[in-house]
This record gives structure tokens, C-alpha cells and sequence, in this order.
């Protein structure tokens, strides 16, 4: 009995400090991805490229993560979690000097712009698509090392690490550009290039992430016979629902980042610059309080995943309703805390659900399905946000109440038909 406790403790010892490892790669990971989102269209209105061309790079760049990353959640099934993770950490620094050793050939006139399109264009389809084993292979580690009861809890650190990220890539991006500005820090010879700093900089943090993890970071998964009788994460009438509703939530989202910028422009009269700062300072306040709710919330109280995505809905029509209405940028920036807290409810809970509908030995292939969502979130919102701003710049917001009716419809279905299942 007290072998068998001290191993109890042990274990649950090594998962805590796996989860303390992990989460500074995720904030790695994540911010990596946030500061390609802010310095792609600056990159490619340098080179010349149109609006609609740049927009259709970054949409291309999300189908394939879109259609990568389940295969590399499968493979982590198969290889471990730390193998799939290193080849994304690995893929994500020599893609990106590759983007960026074309984009500064392509700054200097070295290459016909067809050519410099179909370059760029490839590099993007190679970061996206080796970037994105470190999704899954993160969140599969966060259900390895957590049971069913703590599963929501574990994947609010998770997604809060991920807001962090989100925040510090901008942050980034903003302080690399004041010395730029304000400062004789970099040469004057670089000024043209300087959009290129960022993404090498963070390709410098992605070297030092995968020295950590090769050298401190366990690996979490371990191949066990089981007599679970939970089969492995795939396309059944329950996960359907489940993924059509963290669709749903990153559609929402995404179409709500697509457009702010816009909408705070035209709405408020801002210049160019006030509205830079405002649009940091409405998605700052937004990422802040999902983080909030990801580290308290979804900390302290257990119920069951599919409650979180409900109790998400109110916050995120309350806060729709409010932005849209807003009568000055202080309320709009409340409309947007509020659904900063949906969002830090809603996809724990997404991710969280849709790892306890698979066995242990299929984390990897039930987080990779789960990251289906977001790939094609973010591939519909930009698109459909920009469409309905143009017919006008309320329908967008407008759009997503319907959505988060729908959201809250399926997920009590959803728990409805699995009243006998405690997980869900």
C-alpha cells in the first residue's frame, strides 16, 4: 500500500512538473504564430501584394494546418508527444528562415513578382504545415498527465498560455518597431527589413524552446494496454456536434479579429495610428480576461467540459451586443472583455470534451481532430467578416448572436444525450 502511494505520488509529482515545463513552450509556440498574423500583412504590403492577395496567403496557411494537424496528433499516438513536438519546433525555425531569406530577396527586386509570390506562398504552406505538430502534441501532453476530473482545469492553463502568447507576439512586434522608430539601436540600413526582425527574433526563442525541450521535457505518453471501452477520437454523430461547435466559436472569433480594426476606424473616426493603439488595447483587454477565466474559473470549479461551452454563450452575446451598440471606445473595449471571458470557457471546454471522448491511447488523434476547429475558423472568419463589413460594418457582429444560439443549442444536446456519461 505504501509503494502503491508513493507511486500515486510520484506521478502525479512528475505530471505537475511536465505541465510547469510545457506551459513556456506553449507561450513559445503560441506567440510564434501571433507575430506571423501581425507582420504578414506589413510584409506584403512592402513586396507589393494586393489586400485580397494577402488575405488569401494567410487563409491557404490555415487549411494547412487545417489539414496537417490531425496527422500529426495521429503520429504522436504512434512516436510520443516530444518527437511530433520537436519536429514542429524544428519545421517552424527553418520555415520561417526560409520566409525570411525570400521575403528580403524578394524587398531587394531579386526575383520577378510572380516567382516572389509562388516563393512566399510555399514557405508559408511549409511553415503551417510542420508548425502545426506542436498543437496537438502540446495538448495531447496537457490529457496525458491530467485525469478526466482535472481535464478542464488542465486545459485552461494550456489555454491560457496559449493567450499569453497570443498577447507578448504583438508586444513583440510593437517594441521591435519603436526602436526602430525612436531609437538608433539598429542600423538605418535596415529600416526596410525591419518588419523581418520579429520573426527572427522568435525564431531565436523557438531554438531556445526546442533546447528545452529536448533536454528537459519528458516524455508524457505511454503506450499501456486498457480495458477502457471509449474508442478512439473520430468522426461520430457526438464529435461531429463537438467540433461544429468549437467551429462555430472560432468562426466567431475570428471574424471578430478581422474586422475590429475596421470597425473601431470607422466608428470612432481614428486616424491610422490611434487606431493601432486602440485595436492593441481592445484585443489586449480581451486576451486578458479569457486568461482570467482560464486560471480561475475553469480552475476552481469542476463540472463537466460541455457546461463550459454553455456557460460561454451569455458572455459572448452580452458582449456582442454591447461592442456593437457601444457609444464611445470605452464601452466597445467592455463588449470585448466580456467576450474574452467567453472565449476562456469556451475552448477549454471544447478541447477538454473532445479529449474524454477518446482513450488514452488516442490524446494525440483526439486533440489533432480538435484543432480542426480553429483551422477552419480562422480560414471561414476572415472571409466572411470582410464580406458582411462591406454590406455593413454592424453585420458582422450581428452575425454572431444567431451563431451562439446555435453554439448553446448543440451543446445541450450534446449533454443531453450523454446524461449517463459524467465526463461530458
Amino acid at each position: 500500500m505504501i509503494k502503491k502511494k508513493g507511486k500515486v505520488i510520484n506521478s502525479h509529482s512528475r505530471n505537475k512538473r511536465i505541465i510547469a515545463l510545457l506551459i513556456p513552450t506553449v507561450i513559445f509556440v503560441s506567440m510564434g504564430q501571433s507575430v506571423y498574423w501581425q507582420t504578414m500583412p506589413l510584409i506584403g504590403r512592402e513586396l507589393g501584394f494586393s489586400v485580397k492577395l494577402i488575405t488569401s496567403l494567410v487563409s491557404i496557411s490555415a487549411l494547412m494546418f487545417l489539414i496537417f494537424t490531425p496527422y500529426w496528433g495521429r503520429l504522436s499516438d504512434r512516436k510520443g508527444r516530444k518527437f511530433v513536438l520537436l519536429i514542429g519546433l524544428i519545421g517552424y525555425i527553418f520555415s520561417t528562415l526560409i520566409f525570411c531569406w525570400i521575403a528580403y530577396l524578394g524587398l531587394i527586386g531579386f526575383f520577378t513578382f510572380t516567382t516572389l509570390i509562388f516563393l512566399i506562398l510555399l514557405a508559408r504552406v511549409l511553415n503551417s504545415a510542420l508548425g502545426a505538430g506542436m498543437r496537438p502534441a502540446t495538448g495531447a501532453t496537457v490529457a496525458d498527465v491530467t485525469t478526466e476530473e482535472n481535464r478542464s482545469a488542465g486545459m485552461g492553463q494550456f489555454g491560457a498560455a496559449n493567450n499569453i502568447g497570443t498577447i507578448l507576439g504583438p508586444v513583440l512586434v510593437a517594441f521591435i518597431a519603436f526602436l526602430f522608430a525612436e531609437t538608433s539601436i539598429f542600423p538605418s540600413f535596415l529600416e526596410p527589413y525591419g518588419r523581418l526582425i520579429p520573426l527572427l527574433f522568435m525564431t531565436l526563442l523557438m531554438v531556445i524552446a526546442l533546447l528545452f525541450v529536448y533536454f528537459y521535457l519528458p516524455e508524457s505518453f505511454i503506450k499501456k494496454e486498457t480495458n477502457s471501452t471509449k474508442q478512439a477520437f473520430n468522426f461520430e454523430k457526438r464529435n461531429l456536434m463537438l467540433i461544429s461547435t468549437g467551429v462555430l466559436i472560432f468562426s466567431s472569433f475570428a471574424i471578430i479579429q478581422s474586422i475590429t480594426a475596421f470597425y473601431l476606424q470607422d466608428t470612432f473616426s481614428l486616424s491610422i495610428l490611434v487606431t493601432q493603439q486602440s485595436l492593441g488595447i481592445a484585443l489586449g483587454f480581451m486576451a486578458l480576461t479569457s486568461i482570467v477565466a482560464q486560471l480561475t474559473i475553469v480552475q476552481k470549479i469542476k463540472v463537466p467540459p460541455i457546461r463550459l461551452i454553455q456557460w460561454s454563450t451569455p458572455f459572448f452575446i452580452m458582449g456582442t451586443l454591447i461592442a456593437v451598440y457601444a457609444s464611445n471606445f470605452n464601452v466597445y473595449v467592455g463588449g470585448m472583455m466580456l467576450i474574452g471571458l467567453g472565449m476562456g470557457l469556451g475552448t477549454p471546454g471544447y478541447t477538454a470534451a473532445a479529449s474524454l471522448n477518446a482513450d488514452s491511447d488516442s490524446q494525440g488523434a483526439a486533440v489533432g481532430l480538435a484543432m480542426v476547429a480553429p483551422g477552419l475558423g480562422f480560414s471561414i472568419g476572415p472571409f466572411l467578416g470582410g464580406f458582411l463589413y462591406e454590406i455593413s460594418p454592424s453585420y458582422p457582429f450581428l452575425t454572431i448572436l444567431p451563431i451562439f444560439v446555435t453554439v448553446f443549442l448543440i451543446a445541450s444536446n450534446i449533454r443531453k444525450d450523454n446524461l449517463s456519461d459524467k465526463t461530458l
